[in-house]
């Protein structure tokens, strides 16, 4: 016959798999922001350099930098734009993975007052 206790260990046990699993799919979303994150910033940089240049220019070294300016400025609002919209599913994978975790804990709780201590992973 199963206890209470085991039958809170078993359902922890389970818990701990899917928290695994969303921790998991966590982490690699968050290896995408981070790449995200930096091919915009890299993107800032090298924006910010086309307008920093002081050296006077002729008329077609002025044209070069302005289209190398606004080949910048496209490449960032696209990468803006992509950030933006990974961000919504980055919070809620963030969200999800708590949310299982915190069960997983709940749970190991449950079955250590019910007088058993389960198995951890």
């Amino acid at each position: 016959m199963v206890t209470e206790a085991g039958k809170l260990a078993l359902l922890e046990r389970i818990a701990r798999i899917k928290a695994e699993r969303e921790l998991k799919k966590f982490a690699a979303f968050s290896g995408h922001m981070t790449l995200a994150r930096q091919k915009v910033d890299s993107l800032q940089a090298a924006l910010r350099q086309c307008y920093e240049s002081g050296a006077p220019l002729s008329v077609a070294e002025a044209r070069i930098a302005s289209a190398q300016a606004a080949r910048s400025a496209r490449e960032l609002s696209r990468a803006v734009g992509d950030l933006e919209r990974m961000t919504p599913r980055f919070e809620k994978a963030r969200a999800e993975a708590a949310k299982e975790f915190g069960r997983a804990e709940v749970l190991l709780e449950l079955a250590r007052s019910a007088g058993k201590k389960p198995h951890r992973m």
